[in-house]
């Protein structure tokens, strides 16, 4: 896949459902552009992992 989720139009997510529900499936990463999430992070254009935010943010907090 040459291009990331994050510029799937309309038409390639009701195309390509079934690769969606795969790629997001029990997701790690989200992007910091759009949101969206997925299990692998090469298929968001900034992708960053739920647990890296979730520290950063218990650091901040105390």
């Amino acid at each position: 896949m040459s291009e990331t989720l994050c510029d799937w139009s309309k038409h390639e997510i009701r195309e390509r459902a079934e690769e969606l529900l795969e790629l997001t499936r029990n997701p790690e990463f989200f992007c910091r552009k759009c949101a969206r999430v997925a299990n692998i992070p090469y298929v968001l254009c900034k992708p960053m992992k739920f647990e890296k935010q979730l520290r950063k943010n218990a650091k901040d907090g105390d």
